[in-house]
């Protein structure tokens, strides 16, 4: 038994179903304790989520100043694959060494229902 297959099993809640060269079998990218999680109101996600309904955009450095979220693109593009229509806006601007520095600044769309 390889020592990564002895820590599995020990630490391991349930008895995983295992292939046949003895691997566990992934059910799906979503474990149980991660779709509890993805439930609350209080994750990044949905921080980012509502702060773009009440603001219209943010990037990258408001998303770690207020919510902590350093991997925005991913929230992005989980709201996008929600129905959310975001638009991605290229930003350019200098760093406080003078050096150009390139980022993204997130705009939620608005669809226009009157017409």
């Amino acid at each position: 038994m390889k020592l990564l297959d002895f820590f599995r099993d020990l630490f391991s809640d349930n008895k995983e179903e295992v292939n046949s060269q003895n691997q566990p079998k992934m059910s799906g990218v979503i474990t149980p304790a991660r779709r509890e999680k993805m439930g609350k109101l209080n994750t990044k996600f949905f921080k980012v989520k509502n702060h773009l309904i009440k603001y219209g955009t943010i990037d990258s450095w408001t998303a770690i100043e207020l919510y902590g979220a350093t991997r925005l693109s991913a929230i992005i593009f989980n709201l996008r694959k929600e129905g959310m229509n975001i638009e991605s806006i290229p930003c350019t601007s200098y760093d406080r060494n003078t050096e150009i520095c390139n980022y993204t600044t997130y705009k939620l769309v608005q669809s226009d229902e009157n017409n």
